[in-house]
């Protein structure tokens, strides 16, 4: 009896430093990959549009850091504050002008912080899932064109539009010792930029929809 006594002890005090409550924060730092579901205008050149042509975006990988704080024992609010990832942007149908399908034309990095306010399913268990919506602003940094648009395209003065958009989020942590835990999350944000540049034959535009899948896994810490 006392050794089931002890063993239920044990149990309950590992039980009760899994949980999380109001007025803990949650950190969290992930490797992630961000996948673009993106799809693109056709290029315009002074306006009018080019039959056939569009551009790319490629994965790119970082690393997510977030912070969160719950103000209820499930609501919580958490800002995401990613590293930049890098993607490259490749063209399609400019082979007319000597740019093969699927030549990069933009190296860029973006910037994405996003804010969400999060509900957590089962905040006191071992394995705690988790749901947010929110808001995400994406700037665009170190873009440049690359020598083959340079060269080929005449390209210069490339100009990348900030975006604001709705996202989403799910994610799972698996409750390690001393508050620690395993972290599996996914996101999806809304973001949309036009690209404009100057080429040899005139002004060039592009729509361009990111929308990107950002699967992360690392590890948590409430404090």
């Amino acid at each position: 009896m006392k050794k089931l006594f002890t063993t239920s002890a044990l149990a309950l005090m590992s039980l009760n430093a899994m949980a999380v409550e109001k007025g803990d924060w949650l950190l969290h730092l992930r490797a992630i990959n961000v996948g673009p579901n993106d799809d693109s205008s056709v290029i315009r050149v002074d306006g009018a549009g080019v039959a056939g042509t569009g551009v790319r975006v490629d994965d790119g990988h970082s690393l997510d850091i977030s912070l969160g704080y719950m103000f209820t024992d499930k609501w919580a609010v958490e800002l995401l504050a990613d590293l930049s990832s890098k993607h490259s942007v490749s063209a399609f149908g400019l082979t007319d002008l000597g740019v093969p399908n699927g030549t990069d034309v933009v190296e860029v990095n973006t910037l994405p912080p996003t804010l969400f306010l999060q509900y957590q399913f089962n905040p006191k268990g071992k394995v705690r899932p988790y749901a947010g919506f929110g808001l995400n602003f994406t700037t665009f940094l170190n873009d440049e064109l690359t020598p083959a648009a340079q060269d080929v395209l005449g390209a210069r003065n490339l100009s990348l539009d900030n975006s604001f958009g709705l996202a989403a989020q799910f994610g799972i942590d698996w409750a390690l010792k001393n508050d620690w835990s395993f972290n599996v999350d996914i996101k999806y944000a809304n973001i949309d930029t036009e690209a404009t540049f100057d080429t040899a034959i005139g002004r060039a535009s592009v729509d361009v929809d990111i929308n990107p899948t950002v699967i992360g896994v690392g590890f948590g810490k409430a404090f």
